[in-house]
């Protein structure tokens, strides 16, 4: 079941909680440096979100190149909650965090800093970004929080400043539009922003604004490699594992062996999870 694959992960490794507000958080860099060590460099860390639907092979790399870039002291997964804007994502958020422990266990070494919050779990609804990086900042006042965008959000189709927040003092009887306000001005000016190059998506740059990300906004930088090393990226589609799950026939025969069309692109893990739960089959 659900809860005993989530008690399982709590054996294997150090498990991040963040109900847990008295629990100091496992920090693969932090555990063996003094306190003195600690309280002279905050620590940065990276929100990497997404429905997680399911984690591919395509997330951990990135994540993991994250680290490797030093633009980051940890990578923090936040997979999201129930989003009514988005009908097709039916898997329960609690489904979409143990696979996502269960790729993070199964993939890096204990020491290696990715971690996946629970944050979003006991929430009713998704938090707005502007939202979950406030609730992370007031948890962990320590802590310096940037926030993973790919250049698809620097279209001129989107606008991070326009993005919004829940609207905490709205309350029954007042206008439905106002249950949300903007803070995309707020988000942009508090909180820095790690910029991932996606395929088809550029972004101009001038003479004026070498690095393209001025005009979005003051906080922005691109997530770059030390020299001499290239950002290894993948394309796995997690919209295109859900619909070879589910297929009726999601085995290819070769010789007497069968073998699933999704083995290799999710952790193996993962993969028996989602068969075990049936997860993605109609």
């Amino acid at each position: 079941s659900a809860a005993a694959a989530s008690l399982s992960l709590r054996q294997q490794r150090p498990f991040f909680c963040e109900a847990s507000a008295q629990r100091p958080i496992v920090t693969p860099s932090g555990e063996s440096r003094s306190r003195i060590g600690e309280a002279a460099r905050r620590r940065r860390i990276a929100i990497y979100g997404g429905a997680y639907d399911p984690i591919t092979n395509s997330h951990l790399t990135a994540a993991s190149e994250i680290v490797h870039s030093g633009k980051a002291d940890e990578v923090w997964l936040v997979p999201c909650g129930f989003r009514p804007d988005k009908p097709k994502l039916k898997t329960p958020p609690l489904d979409r965090y143990i696979m996502c422990q269960l790729a993070v266990n199964t993939t890096f070494s204990p020491d290696f800093p990715i971690k996946v919050s629970d944050i979003e779990l006991p929430e009713p609804e998704a938090l707005y970004t502007y939202d979950l990086l406030s609730t992370l900042r007031a948890k962990h006042p320590g802590v310096d929080f940037c926030f993973v965008i790919g250049t698809d959000w620097l279209q001129p189709s989107t606008n991070i400043a326009d993005w919004t927040s829940k609207n905490f003092a709205w309350k029954e009887g007042d206008p439905p539009e106002q249950k949300v306000i903007v803070t995309g001005d707020k988000l942009l000016r508090e909180f820095d922003f790690l910029v991932v190059v996606r395929p088809g998506y550029e972004v101009e740059r001038t003479v004026q604004d070498p690095t393209g990300l001025r005009k979005f906004g003051p906080r922005l930088e691109w997530l770059q490699m030390p020299e001499g090393l290239t950002f290894i990226e993948g394309n796995l589609s997690s919209t295109e594992l859900r619909k070879r799950v589910g297929r009726t026939s999601c085995f290819r025969e070769v010789g007497a062996v069968a073998l699933h069309i999704v083995e290799g692109l999710v952790p193996g893990a993962v993969l028996s999870y989602i068969q075990r739960q049936r997860l993605y089959v109609e």
